[in-house]
């Protein structure tokens, strides 16, 4: 994914902060960050970015649909890069460890939501909490 050339190819100014955030989440694959450990690795590698910086670029990354960002319960939001296949989340209570929800499960959910409450799903935002198997 060329996250740059998708901001330009959209009428976006590309700066040294924004650049370095981009290559930073496709680096990372599918891993889940909140905007503040964007902002601290993106510092350890160029020193001219701040915070605001990181939350205006991933919103409109958000925008493009390119990233995806889901709210922890009592925490913050946490982003990554869209996948074609909807996500939910596991998040650690006491680790933090943050793992995605296989798709089977998701599905078998989503269709006993839509068959129960006779309910026509559009998005979800799964995100659970409780302790994993190492905080246990």
């Amino acid at each position: 994914m060329d996250l740059i050339n998708k901001l330009k190819n959209n009428g976006n100014r590309i700066t040294e902060s924004r650049s370095t955030i981009c290559k930073i989440l496709e680096e990372s694959g599918h891993e889940h960050f909140t905007a503040d450990e964007l902002y601290h690795l993106a510092l350890k590698r160029v020193q001219d970015i701040d915070l605001a910086t990181v939350y205006r670029t991933l919103e409109i990354l958000e925008s493009l649909d390119l990233v995806e960002h889901q709210h922890q319960q009592h925490g913050s939001g946490i982003y990554y890069l869209k996948r074609q296949e909807r996500s939910g989340h596991i998040v650690c209570n006491s680790c933090n460890k943050i793992e995605d929800i296989p798709i089977d499960i998701i599905d078998s959910v989503e269709k006993i939501i839509a068959n129960e409450a006779n309910f026509k799903l559009i998005d979800n935002h799964f995100v659970y909490t409780g302790l994993c198997k190492k905080c246990k």
